[in-house]
């Protein structure tokens, strides 16, 4: 750790990533912004961290954001590497987190418009590290961040991949095929507000474990979880186990219920119906006659009022070809801004299990 205090303001690493601040700290590392010298007004974020061993969490968060480099609208990897008795890896800088912003807006319950655009947000991040085989087991708003310049404040990030676990296994043959769950306790990975029943009983996590704590996530945002105020995870857990539905998602979407029922359904080896889940959270947002070009609460200079629209040119008409005038409607342009308003994201496969 003495290489890493010695990191401060105007440190150079690796030739290449000038230090502005520190932006966080915890018991084997931090996080800084770094300005790129070999780019003009570019900044990100560099996470350190004094594990070298294969076994450290920055070398595996390395690992899925490579895996992740394909995908639409996630964190990039920009560099990593070893220097000294530290490792390294910078990563797209990012804004705040769910529940900061939520607290940015200072009130007790956000919209259930802005709810429901933010579950669709964040099934889309949660689908995306699913789509290439692995779990995240630490889904919570302060893993869910925003981004943060223009349209792209209105996408989620999915942050933080040191629990992840892989699903997936290569046979002999070349074939990608879905990891038996442990038999037996295992460790526990989470946070006991959010994680699901199996977390607690210390079963295999798949992908529903991360959708249950998605939908207590999603609970919590809007107006708080029944067992919020607990801080024993026993205790959390007996909570869980009687709580009725009708106390867990009172003053929530109608269409949680749904969800949750759903979620019921599902096993380890499932694999989640995320359009189902998509349409669930869709259905509720055109319920309440949401927009996609509407501001959070946390963008309101009042937030008590009514969530208003971004008039922009992009949101009134686009040509589509050179030759077709028809103008682009509100949701075909919100569908090429934000992945998680087209439907099509959703029902796309890159796993077949």
């Amino acid at each position: 750790m003495e290489e890493i205090k010695a990191l401060t303001e105007g440190k150079i690493i690796a030739k290449r990533w000038k230090i502005v601040e520190k932006l966080g700290e915890g018991g084997m590392g931090a996080v800084f912004k770094v300005r790129d010298l070999t780019r003009f007004n570019m900044h990100a974020a560099m996470k350190v961290e004094s594990d070298l061993t294969d076994g450290g969490v920055l070398k595996l968060e390395v690992h899925v954001l490579k895996q992740l480099s394909d995908s639409k609208n996630c964190a990039r990897l920009l560099d990593s590497g070893e220097r000294g008795n530290y490792c390294f890896m910078v990563m797209t800088l990012l804004g705040k987190d769910l529940m900061a912003h939520k607290r940015t807006a200072n009130i007790p319950k956000l919209s259930e418009q802005t709810t429901l655009r933010l579950g669709m947000a964040t099934l889309f991040a949660i689908k995306q590290i699913h789509e290439v085989g692995f779990t995240h087991r630490d889904i919570k708003p302060g893993n869910c961040v925003t981004g943060t310049l223009g349209a792209d404040t209105k996408n989620v990030y999915l942050i933080d991949y040191g629990m992840v676990r892989q699903f997936t296994a290569t046979k002999d043959d070349g074939e990608i095929a879905m990891r038996r769950a442990r038999k037996g306790d295992q460790l526990f990975r989470g946070t006991p507000r959010y994680c699901s029943l199996n977390v607690h009983a210390r079963k295999e996590q798949g992908r529903v474990d991360d959708l249950w704590s998605w939908l207590y996530m999603l609970v919590e945002l809007h107006c708080g979880l029944p067992w919020r105020r607990l801080t024993d995870e026993k205790e959390i857990y007996k909570f869980k186990q009687t709580c009725a539905p009708d106390v867990l998602f009172k003053g929530c979407p109608k269409e949680f219920l749904n969800i949750y029922k759903y979620l019921n359904l599902l096993e380890y080896k499932s694999r989640p119906d995320y359009f189902g889940l998509w349409s669930e959270c869709f259905a509720g947002f055109k319920r309440v006659k949401g927009s996609f070009f509407g501001r959070f609460e946390w963008e309101l200079e009042n937030p008590g009022k009514q969530l208003e629209e971004i008039n922009t040119a992009l949101s009134v008409s686009s040509k589509r070809e050179a030759n077709n005038f028809k103008p682009t409607t509100r949701i075909q342009m919100a569908k090429k801004i934000w992945p998680y308003a087209d439907s099509a994201s959703f029902k796309k496969k890159d796993l077949n299990f």
